[in-house]
């Protein structure tokens, strides 16, 4: 992964160090730099009235597939649990099986719960939530032209 590095640009402080992801946060992106007060847009996080929610976010087919990769992974734990060699010492035997059989619940459990969240409607509501506090940031011109000045889009139905 790329490792990306923000500076203040007035005091030339580091404020981030991050790994380039996927993943954004849906919060107000305008941070001061907390050495001079310079304000700066943080790039991980985004205004979800002007961005919007990704595609894939509610995409329960990817959930499915998590949860049978995640079925194989406890399968294969249980599994190593009646193999008596698995080139391990005889004190330690029971750690790869268990690491497996851990990881594999885990998945299993997070995609259900995922699947419940998106099907009973609790991933929208948080979503909605979450667009509501931004339309209410971005009502509020002064913060709009802030976010104009630090480089950020903005469309013209908040300005």
């Amino acid at each position: 992964m790329q490792s990306i590095e923000i500076r203040c640009k007035n005091c030339g402080k580091k404020l981030l160090k991050y790994e380039k992801r996927s993943t954004r946060k849906y919060k107000s992106p305008v941070k001061k730099c907390k050495k001079c007060g310079t304000r700066y847009a943080d790039p991980r996080c985004c205004e979800m009235a002007i961005e919007g929610i990704p595609e894939d976010t509610f995409y329960i087919p990817s959930y499915v597939i998590f949860m049978i990769i995640g079925a194989l992974i406890l399968y294969r734990g249980i599994h190593l649990f009646s193999v008596h060699q698995i080139g391990t010492p005889d004190e330690i035997q029971w750690l790869l099986p268990s690491f497996f059989t851990l990881i594999g619940i885990v998945i299993v459990i997070g995609s259900i719960v995922e699947i419940i969240a998106i099907k009973s409607g609790l991933k929208a509501k948080k979503y909605e939530k979450l667009r509501k506090e931004s339309e209410e940031r971005l009502s509020d011109k002064s913060y709009v032209y802030i976010l104009q000045d630090l480089g950020y889009k903005v469309p013209e139905k908040y300005l």
